[in-house]
């Protein structure tokens, strides 16, 4: 039997000789090694842009086989080789259209939203589009086309939302109109006192006596202090405001159908003109005129003659 050291012969024998690595193409690998560090460091940043190449190239393991071969620089040059197939790469007109998609917040139908008027290529941007050209001034051309493309969106998007702060405008508009018409058909009817809180009645229509010039009283009224918050009975326009010498400060307001209401002896006149609603604060009591102390001295006219105000307020004679 033979006691040669067979291992050791054998290993000799299928010894494979290691291959020194071709400078070139290791150069070749680094250098797209790189360019993919720029893709995935910058590349993220543009909304949209799908950048060439296969972006694991950087996490590939790699390991080394027993013929001295390493299998991530195999992988990477593989990675390499389909990142520069000519279909993975993006046209200049793709990557415009990426970067219109990302250049401007849309402010999303909100009138208020706060746009920049004056935006700009960033630099995060700048190296993004970067690597999609090899060329300075491809680079030039496509980051001052993506600038137009923003300035162009902002006055896009400026003038949407001009439109949506008038269309707010009408809108508003029409609801407070609509409010106001659905509020005075709903008044349509309604009878209030002519004083916004207590009041004691200190003369009733029809009354006579030497106070007053004709002999007798012509309307009612409400004794309260001066200053006390006079208000329209119903809803009506105002058709006089002013002095009106012994009655003083005096407003008359046509309520429609012949009825009006006349307020005399005010201290001040709040509201000299247009429509009013029942409640609606048109001066203050007072003792202007002919009078023996503050109070508002109310009147009610049908077709120009002069009836009980209690009948017309509360429908009997109080």
């Amino acid at each position: 039997m033979s006691i040669e050291q067979r291992g050791r012969h054998r290993a000799a024998r299928h010894a494979a000789p290691k291959k020194t690595q071709n400078s070139k193409k290791a150069g070749l690998i680094f250098g797209v090694a790189s360019v993919s560090s720029v893709v995935m460091t910058s590349g993220s940043t543009i909304s949209g842009v799908v950048q060439a190449g296969d972006l694991t190239v950087m996490d590939e393991p790699g390991t080394v086989t027993a013929s001295g071969t390493d299998t991530g620089v195999v992988a990477r040059q593989t990675y390499a080789a389909r990142a520069s197939r000519s279909e993975d790469r993006q046209s200049l007109d793709d990557a415009l259209l990426a970067a219109q998609a990302a250049v401007v917040n849309d402010p999303a139908g909100d009138p208020n939203a706060i746009i920049d008027t004056t935006p700009t290529v960033s630099s995060t941007e700048r190296k993004s589009l970067q690597a999609l050209t090899s060329a300075s001034e491809d680079l030039s051309t496509l980051v001052n086309l993506a600038q137009e493309q923003k300035n162009q969106q902002v006055q896009v998007l400026v003038s949407e939302q001009e439109s949506l702060k008038l269309a707010a405008v009408k809108a508003k508009s029409k609801a407070a109109e609509a409010f106001a018409k659905a509020e005075a058909a709903r008044l349509i009817g309604v009878i209030v006192a002519p004083i916004d809180g207590p009041y004691m009645l200190t003369a009733r229509f029809g009354q006579r006596g030497g106070l007053w010039s004709g002999g007798w009283h012509t309307g009612l009224d409400f004794s309260v202090p001066t200053g006390t918050r006079v208000v329209a009975a119903a809803g009506g326009t105002i058709i006089s405001a002013g002095w009106a010498g012994s009655y003083g400060y005096r407003i008359e307001i046509d309520h429609g159908n012949g009825y009006v209401t006349a307020y005399n002896h005010l201290s001040k006149i709040e509201k000299t003109s247009g429509t009013v609603y029942p409640g609606q604060e048109i001066g203050r009591s007072g003792s202007s005129g002919n009078t023996t102390g503050p109070h508002l001295h109310f009147e009610v006219t049908k077709d120009g003659t002069l009836m009980n105000p209690s009948t017309w307020l509360w429908g009997t004679n109080r």
